[in-house]
């Protein structure tokens, strides 16, 4: 799945275990649920995590992300959906 991102456009996605979040254009910042980490990433970079928890995904400006299932996730019998590559826009306020 890809996404194009319009400069400071956040999306969430609700359970990112298994789910590659790679930069193709721009920079993206992305931050996990309960998780004191910060994630930037240019272009080419990608982001992946074993845990269940929701990752918000912001466009540090026009961005363009893929979502895709990551190395290993999508096994035959390891619990993989393609319903978790959905991702949800959030309106920011001005």
């Amino acid at each position: 799945m890809m996404i194009e991102l319009a400069h400071r456009d956040l999306y969430s996605v609700p359970d990112a275990a298994g789910v590659q979040i790679r930069c193709q254009a721009g920079s993206l910042w992305i931050t996990l649920d309960h998780d004191t980490r910060d994630i930037v990433l240019d272009p080419g970079q990608s982001f992946s995590t074993p845990e269940h928890r929701r990752a918000l995904i912001f466009a540090l400006g026009p961005a363009c992300v893929s979502l895709e299932p990551a190395n290993g996730s999508a096994r035959e019998g390891g619990g993989w959906s393609r319903a978790r590559l959905q991702a949800t826009p959030i309106a920011v306020g001005a």
